[in-house]
């Protein structure tokens, strides 16, 4: 997008407070890792530890090492549809299957910016991060105990919208489309 994007609004709230109003609701902690774009209340901010913009797998790390629970749910600012179905949904089977993750698999990709993960997998993150990994995709792929969900999203609605992430002019054009400006 070429500028900070998560204070941009969709349908007249910032894209983070959407993101926000989502976990706030069935969540009992949410860290934001980094400044956020905005200030926002009722979240516990958190400073990446790695030195050097090591992008979201480094925001990972230090979400998971902060985080008080054991289920942490990892979501990008930028989800304007994201939902409080998805989010309890994702959780529950990570508890329920005691998996290291249960990531979206959906429209031939992985989300993993939208995903349940268990704290246990934060010295695996480390790790990833020491031998030069960058991609939070390479993570999780190459990690065991990773469930993968995909068409039952779709009793929280459209799943392209519900993954979407706003990267580029023409995203933000059509969240603001669905949203109703």
């Amino acid at each position: 997008m070429g500028c900070e994007k998560l204070s941009i609004e969709v349908g007249g709230v910032p894209l983070i407070q959407r993101v926000l109003h989502e976990l706030a609701s069935c969540c009992d902690e949410v860290l934001v890792v980094g400044e956020g774009g905005i200030r926002l209340e009722g979240v516990r901010y958190v400073a990446g530890e790695r030195p050097g913009g090591q992008g979201p797998l480094a925001g990972m790390e230090a979400g998971l090492s902060a985080a008080r629970f054991d289920h942490v749910f990892v979501a990008a600012g930028d989800l304007p549809f994201l939902t409080q179905g998805v989010v309890e949904y994702l959780l529950e089977r990570l508890r329920r299957d005691s998996a290291m993750a249960v990531v979206p698999r959906y429209g031939g990709r992985i989300h993993p910016l939208c995903a349940a993960y268990d704290r246990a997998l934060c010295p695996l993150v480390g790790s990833a991060l020491d031998g030069g990994v960058r991609a939070v995709q390479a993570l999780v792929e190459g990690t065991t105990g990773v469930e993968y969900v995909g068409e039952e999203l779709r009793r929280f609605g459209d799943p392209d919208l519900l993954l979407m992430n706003v990267n580029s002019p023409a995203d933000l054009d059509l969240a603001r489309h669905r949203a109703g400006r």
